[in-house]
């Protein structure tokens, strides 16, 4: 397997080399950026196709994506694909160690995982458990993404009483669609309006976490009785 992904990396040399093509020698990582993006959401189709051969064609695609973004920057003389590859091993190394270091799980996986994270970048660059979750993302699946960060370390997400019991994901899907369809009944834009309330909650879990800090302590540690005390009273 590391002879095939080195092959791929001489084959990115190859075609960026002044005699070799002139479309990727043109590139730039900002003029490859929806590239990047539309292989990853044609891989994400593959996988719902359940099609192995199709889908094997576009990880494929993603994975040279990720082979010339790192012959870009190894003609910067930043790093290279080895770099990436080795960075990654040593990463997934850290984060199991109840897996290579035959250590216990402390509490439980996910939140063991947020912790590891957070010591692996100092302050104040990942100075929140919702920071790292790229803005660019879906509004849907950003807002997936911060509840599921929030909950690993116990704060729970205020629900609704909803009109009709969901029973299964066809019905969640209807509903979701019917809410697109209110908001364009009224005027608004349903990925701003979910964007925006991303970003409410985003610096409502920043607030909690910096009242925490003022009471000496960190999030993760608080029951859930502090928890919901620290949420009412950041609001």
């Amino acid at each position: 397997m590391g002879d095939a992904v080195a092959e791929l990396g001489r084959i990115a040399d190859r075609l960026r080399a002044p005699d070799g093509c002139p479309w990727d020698r043109e590139q730039t990582r900002a003029s490859l950026r929806p590239y990047l993006l539309e292989e990853a959401y044609e891989a994400l189709e593959a996988l719902d196709t359940e099609d192995a051969t199709r889908l094997r064609e576009e990880l494929g695609d993603l994975l040279f994506q990720i082979v010339i973004h790192a012959q870009l920057a190894r003609e910067e003389g930043a790093f290279d694909l080895a770099d990436v590859a080795r960075d990654l091993a040593a990463k997934l190394i850290r984060r199991h160690p109840h897996v290579f270091e035959g250590k216990a799980i402390e509490g439980d996986v996910l939140s063991q995982w947020e912790r590891i994270k957070r010591d692996e970048k100092p302050q104040p660059e990942r100075g929140s458990l919702v920071d790292g979750i790229p803005a660019a993302l879906p509004a849907l699946f950003r807002a997936e993404r911060l509840q599921e960060r929030a909950e690993r370390i116990g704060v729970s997400i205020p629900t609704i009483d909803l009109p009709i019991d969901i029973d299964d994901e066809r019905v969640l899907g209807d509903m979701l669609f019917d809410v697109v369809a209110e908001a364009r009944r009224l005027g608004y834009d349903a990925e701003t309006a979910l964007r925006a309330a991303n970003e409410r909650f985003a610096a409502h879990v920043r607030r909690m976490e910096e009242q925490a800090r003022a009471e000496g302590g960190e999030l993760a540690a608080y029951d859930p009785d502090e928890l919901r005390r620290i949420w009412e009273a950041t609001a």
